[in-house]
């Protein structure tokens, strides 16, 4: 996976609906995540997936397609992810954020927050654990929140940046439930990676010609 750096910031105040950030978004996969060699990433395929987003107050959904890609060097095969979406999941940034300040706003019950956005009771509590996790893991131990309100929300809404700078920083992106991408390599580890794939290479063609030879 190659996350794809969009401008989000003031996510409840830009005028850009999630879908129009999306189309705007200029694909850059120059360097590959895995072995970390430059200009090998060429377009491979695509799939679809369904994007879960808030517009004007309203749950939307959309069918998109995501770019894949090949590199030459190490063969692997990534997704080009924009920051609007969280991997391995329908819902966006923007629509996990909305919900969040709507129920902060303590104008209804959790049940009914629950009907008016299509979201199950427990999907709510989930993301509310999560952003509390997050949070704390991204401000440290020194700035801890104890109990997630309002201005807490604002607050990371307000960050610029921060999904490709949580992404970069610890591997996997903020509000992702699962945590099952290694793509963001330290610099060792890639030069190590790169190193053992080009001998691997050598390898294999002194092998194969000797065979021809004999």
């Amino acid at each position: 996976m190659i996350r794809q750096e969009t401008i989000l910031y003031k996510l409840f105040l830009i005028k850009f609906s999630d879908m129009e950030l999306l189309e705007q978004m200029q694909p850059d996969y120059k360097l590959c995540p895995t072995c970390g060699s430059l200009g090998c990433c060429k377009p491979h395929d695509e799939y679809k997936r369904y994007m879960i987003t808030i517009h004007k107050g309203k749950r939307v959904e959309y069918e998109i397609y995501i770019l894949r890609v090949f590199c030459d060097s190490c063969e692997s095969t990534h997704a080009l992810i924009s920051d609007v979406l969280i991997p391995y999941g329908s819902y966006t940034l923007r629509f996990i954020l909305h919900v969040l300040r709507a129920y902060f706003n303590r104008n209804c019950t959790v049940e009914i927050l629950c009907e008016r956005f299509g979201i199950a009771v427990s999907t709510f509590y989930d993301w509310k654990k999560l952003f509390k996790e997050h949070a704390n893991l991204w401000l440290s131990a020194l700035n801890k929140i104890y109990r997630v309100s309002i201005q807490e929300i604002d607050d990371f809404e307000n960050i610029d940046k921060l999904p490709f700078s949580f992404f970069k920083r610890y591997g996997f992106s903020f509000l992702q439930r699962r945590k099952a991408t290694n793509c963001n390599r330290s610099p060792w580890s890639r030069i190590f990676y790169s190193v053992f794939h080009i001998i691997a290479k050598w390898l294999l063609f002194s092998f194969k010609s000797i065979l021809i030879t004999s």
